[in-house]
């Protein structure tokens, strides 16, 4: 079977989507990743989108509620197809013809909304799928309504998607597709071991995105404010590629003595960072929040992130299934309570066990698979 894999650079998260279900397909078939806008120019989302989000989330979000208000039937307008060309749409033709695949999957609404509207004028005839990426609804996705399927990490988000047009028979809960290192199953002592962190201490991960968005110099400050109670505590700052953030937070660990607290730029073992640790600080999307839950570390939604971050945080903390933040001093309550309450952690984690559908690029690789038996 041939699958065209439709991705799109907006933070790193939908590449690596496309990635992890390229890998669980394997090689008995032939799978093809494209970036829909990288004939635009890589940057014409990624680039404004990050500084929107980094600077401006206050009115990223005013935009993003006002859109939620919208009748379903202006799916086809405004800024749901605010990537819908002639140019974008020709490339993506010619990239059909070429490669002639089975079925198109795509891992942004962006790219599913661009190939809905071709289906719609007869430029392509290929079954398309999706991959919803949240845990809400979010307003930029109702110009996939005539995909083939929508693969939803969560039965939880049936009922908006309903509401908005979406038919129940069209969504198929398949678990977020997330790496699966994340979900290997490897003892938290062995990790540490091979990290070089000590068994009994108490670790506290942040990591705020491919990107680095996020204050991550004052989550640190907060944290080393914390009563452990005598415990030892390490705290792991993943800065990703936001080289000043790194420079900032080594500078004042340096000045501050600071030998328990680790700095990194753009890591690749980040799934083994999170099973080394106790505590998780994100951003909270989709891929964040099932990244941790797959691995089985509680995990903390952070103050200002986007509207759709911010609704997970609230479908999450309202089930006691993570912490959340409204400012950074509350980093420091949060993990003093971790410490004090080790039995309530446990509880959490059980919850997510229960919560979290596992294995979600496997789940969906099979699906493509039985399309052609």
């Amino acid at each position: 079977m041939k699958i065209l894999i439709a991705t799109m650079t907006c933070g790193e998260g939908h590449n690596a989507i496309a990635r992890s279900i390229r890998d669980a397909l394997g090689p008995a078939h032939e799978t093809k990743i494209v970036d829909v806008y990288a004939g635009n120019g890589k940057d014409q989302y990624n680039g404004p989108y990050l500084f929107v989000v980094r600077y401006f989330p206050h009115c990223y979000n005013l935009v993003w509620n006002i859109c939620r208000r919208f009748r379903a039937d202006r799916r086809y307008r405004g800024l749901a197809m605010l990537g819908v060309n002639e140019k974008t749409a020709r490339i993506m033709q010619q990239e059909v013809e070429a490669f002639r695949p089975d079925v198109i999957l795509c891992t942004h609404n962006q790219a599913s909304n661009l190939f809905c509207w071709m289906k719609i004028h007869n430029r392509i005839h290929v079954p398309v799928y999706s991959v919803f990426f949240d845990y809400v609804n979010c307003p930029w996705w109702e110009g996939s309504v005539l995909c083939d399927g929508i693969f939803t990490p969560n039965p939880i988000v049936h009922p908006s998607l309903i509401g908005r047009g979406f038919r129940e028979e069209q969504l198929i809960p398949m678990g977020f597709p997330v790496n699966p290192k994340f979900e290997k199953e490897t003892a938290k002592s062995d990790v540490r071991t091979r990290l070089g962190i000590p068994e009994d201490a108490f670790v506290a991960l942040t990591v705020s995105g491919g990107a680095g968005i996020g204050n991550t110099k004052g989550l640190v400050k907060s944290l080393m404010k914390a009563d452990t109670a005598g415990r030892e505590l390490i705290v792991l700052a993943v800065c990703g590629r936001n080289a000043k953030a790194e420079r900032q937070l080594r500078r004042l660990a340096a000045k501050r003595g600071w030998n328990n607290v680790r700095v990194f730029g753009f890591v690749d073992n980040v799934p083994q960072l999170m099973r080394a640790s106790d505590l998780y600080f994100c951003r909270g999307g989709g891929g964040a929040v099932s990244e941790a839950m797959a691995s089985g570390v509680n995990f903390v939604v952070r103050e200002r992130v986007t509207a759709q971050e911010l609704c997970n945080k609230s479908i999450f903390t309202e089930r006691g299934l993570c912490y959340g933040m409204k400012r950074l001093a509350d980093a420091r309550r949060i993990l003093e309570h971790s410490i004090a309450h080790p039995g309530e952690e446990e509880a959490m984690r059980e919850r997510v066990k229960a919560f979290a559908v596992r294995r979600g690029a496997e789940n969906i690789a099979a699906y493509l698979e039985h399309l052609t038996d």
